[in-house]
């Protein structure tokens, strides 16, 4: 699922759960009314699905990010000289770019 897939997914689901909670606010409080409990009902199951959502995006951004370091560990290993260099030319450029002003 694309990226974008998933926050328009997810922002359906929190409207939904929003929508639910507030629904479950406005209702006058009858303990044993039907319309209640299923509103209840309906709540529990958004922000059940909201935070499976929210667990599944944690999950990806995590093994997203653990591939760029591995990648970015395994060129500065494989190339320290170059990695060097780029990394005095970024200094320079931002002391360049800082004294300018």
């Amino acid at each position: 699922m694309s990226n974008k897939n998933q926050q328009a997914d997810l922002q359906q689901q929190l409207s939904a759960l929003a929508d639910s909670v507030e629904a479950l606010l406005d209702a006058e409080v009858d303990l044993t009314d039907t319309y209640y409990l299923g509103l209840k009902a309906k709540a529990e199951q958004a922000l059940k699905q909201a935070r499976e959502s929210l667990g599944i995006q944690k999950e990806t951004l995590f093994a997203r990010g653990s591939r760029k370091i591995r990648t970015i560990n395994r060129f500065v290993t494989e190339r320290p000289w170059r990695s060097l260099a780029l990394g005095w030319a970024a200094g320079m450029i931002c002391g360049i770019v800082t004294t300018k002003r």
